[in-house]
């Protein structure tokens, strides 16, 4: 979803302490975390994998627009996703293991730091949806947003960045345990751009269950990201995740 958050924020033109917080009203959010990991199916069933392509297609509500999105993860801990867009070109951002970058037609070739980095940093962890608490910082247990989806029971937590920023908010179904919302802040060089996401459509990929479709909403911009294609240890030189040369 990176370079689709990019997007969505080219279109819509003090950090936070490290101690758990749990109120006495909500679940420890360590609990929470570990029933959405056993409710997505064994980390076994996907560690056997070196590599993962996920292709997506994204489209915004009201316009005539669509585009694909890939993104490459290597077991290493790097990452480059990548959307060609009509209008705007081609979009990519990347992490090879130290260094965060991003090319695009209106900031150019960048190196990243600070909470852009962190996002890139985040998204190539490996496996990342069993440990969400350690790719991020776990902040604590929180009550649903008022604007979280009120069809369902959520239990949400809050997850920060190391560079600080806004946290990220994720809710899941109290019953399934399964993630359904998230609200949260992309950084760019424009400033902060807020988000919110649904996630649906369940289904079990290699013996793990997967989201299918997200509804991002960023301003008055509402994208449809639908999953396509999900493939495994394909040939991934280290040369993809490197920052390039300026041309």
């Amino acid at each position: 979803m990176i370079t689709l958050l990019v997007l969505a924020a080219a279109l819509d033109a003090g950090a936070p302490s490290a101690t758990v917080v749990m109120p006495s009203h909500l679940r420890d959010p360590k609990l929470v975390l570990a029933d959405y990991a056993r409710a997505i199916g064994p980390e076994q069933a996907w560690h056997k994998h070196k590599s993962l392509r996920v292709k997506r297609e994204v489209s915004i509500k009201a316009m005539n627009f669509k585009t694909v999105e890939e993104t490459h993860l290597v077991r290493a801990g790097k990452v480059l996703s990548a959307s060609s867009t009509p209008g705007m070109g081609l979009i990519r951002r990347g992490y090879d293991g130290h260094v965060a970058w991003g090319d695009d037609p209106i900031y150019g070739l960048r190196v990243l730091t600070g909470t852009e980095a962190d996002e890139l940093r985040i998204a190539a962890t490996w496996n990342s949806e069993w440990r969400l608490g350690e790719a991020y910082t776990l902040l604590g247990a929180v009550a649903p947003p008022a604007s979280a989806p009120k069809d369902l029971a959520l239990e949400c937590v809050e997850l920060g960045k190391p560079h600080g920023g806004p946290p990220t908010t994720s809710c899941f179904d109290a019953q399934t345990h399964l993630r359904v919302w998230e609200k949260g802040v992309q950084s760019s060089p424009g400033g902060d751009v807020p988000y919110v996401t649904r996630f649906s459509e369940w289904h079990l990929v290699d013996g793990v269950r997967v989201w299918r479709k997200e509804e991002m909403t960023v301003g008055p911009v509402t994208m449809e990201g639908r999953i396509v294609e999900i493939l495994f240890d394909e040939p991934m030189p280290a040369q993809l995740f490197t920052l390039p040369k300026k041309k």
